[in-house]
């Protein structure tokens, strides 16, 4: 199983830089997903390392061996780009069957994996097909499959799940894991879909204007996000500004616009500094009747609500203009509530995380780009 290391690789087209000084080490039969948004550089780090494109400074190693001016097929990679790249006039059990074949494998083995990932991908029925017989999500479906029995121990995956509908996307990202344990393949899977890089990755790599701003387990980059941006991107928050009004050894009290201060278990920040407060939506409680004997109850009146399934969402305009957003799972949405009715605002010291004011403002920072 190779590992994949990116030193200060940097990828320039015209002015502008795809890839920024970027330094990324996958190790042994991980999976890792690049996640991120649109233009955030994804699908050009993946080239890089395919050997398709070349970068303009830094060096890229695959086992430890410098591959800058290998060409990409002696990298022994598998890459499954977003646009398929299918030999349109080869049959579907053809395109799937191009990679083993080039491995001097006997035709009933090279028959046997063909149809093994192509029943993988529910695609067994449409083998004898041409690709421009197929939808979008086949073609992405046959090029996944391509890529599964190519042999290769290093898979390259960008937005291999985009084009599939919800239910077959989400039976296809356990199955993508699975496969890459059962043939010990490390991977790297591009994706802006944070749900999919939650549950897919060992680890994920979060990219933004062709730099990675965090990496870390599923787990620490949701729960531990180093910046407004992150907090945004993956999972979702609710972000106040105001500034510190006061701090002791126990935390800080943040008065938010009209005076209304909020209690925080975190006192890193310096009496009169201007911060935003991020609270995950899930964490942000909604009752109808106050406590008296809680911090941090805040009036309001409920703007919008939508179903959404597993959860409630209810969107909360405050007393002072700002507004929260609340999740509350379906299965405890015991109190019934409606549009226009008073409530009250639940957000828990403990939950409620303190960043410093951007420089540019706050709408700035959150932005994708």
């Amino acid at each position: 199983m190779p590992t994949v290391r990116l030193v200060n690789v940097t990828k320039r087209f015209g002015n502008s830089r795809a890839i920024n000084n970027l330094n990324l080490e996958i190790r042994d039969g991980e999976y890792v997903c690049i996640l991120g948004p649109t233009g955030s550089g994804k699908t050009t780090l993946l080239r890089l390392i395919a050997g398709v494109t070349k970068p303009d400074e830094g060096e890229i190693y695959i086992d430890s061996k410098l591959v800058n001016d290998v060409p990409p097929q002696d990298r022994d990679v598998a890459y499954v780009p977003q646009q398929y790249a299918l030999f349109p006039h080869l049959r579907v059990i053809d395109n799937v069957a191009f990679g083993p074949s080039s491995k001097g494998l006997s035709r009933s083995e090279v028959a046997q994996i063909s149809m093994q990932m192509l029943e993988m991908t529910r695609l067994a029925w449409r083998a004898n097909s041409f690709p421009g017989e197929l939808s979008g999500g086949m073609q992405q479906r046959v090029a996944l499959a391509r890529g599964l029995a190519s042999g290769a121990s290093l898979l390259l995956l960008d937005e291999p799940l985009g084009a599939l509908d919800a239910r077959l996307r989400v039976e296809l990202r356990y199955r993508l894991r699975e496969l890459a344990q059962e043939n010990n393949l490390t991977t790297i899977h591009v994706t802006h879909d944070q749900e999919e890089a939650m549950i897919v990755a060992d680890r994920i790599a979060v990219l933004r204007n062709g730099q990675i701003q965090q990496e870390g387990t599923p787990i620490s980059v949701y729960n531990q996000p180093k910046s407004i941006f992150i907090t945004n991107f993956v999972g979702g928050a609710n972000f106040l500004d105001g500034f510190v009004a006061e701090r002791n050894l126990e935390g800080s009290l943040v008065e938010l616009r009209g005076q209304i201060r909020v209690l925080i278990k975190q006192n890193s920040y310096a009496v009169g500094e201007r911060v935003v407060l991020a609270i995950r939506e899930e964490l942000s409680g909604i009752i109808k009747d106050r406590d008296v004997g809680e911090v941090n109850i805040l009036r309001g009146t409920v703007e919008a609500m939508s179903f959404l399934g597993d959860f409630m969402s209810y969107r909360v305009l405050l007393e002072n203009g700002d507004t929260v957003d609340c999740r509350v799972p379906t299965v405890m949405n015991s109190e019934k509530i409606s549009i226009g009715e008073e409530v009250f605002v639940h957000l828990k010291p403990q939950d409620i995380k303190l960043y410093p004011y951007p420089p540019a403002g706050l709408y700035k920072d959150l932005e994708a780009a």
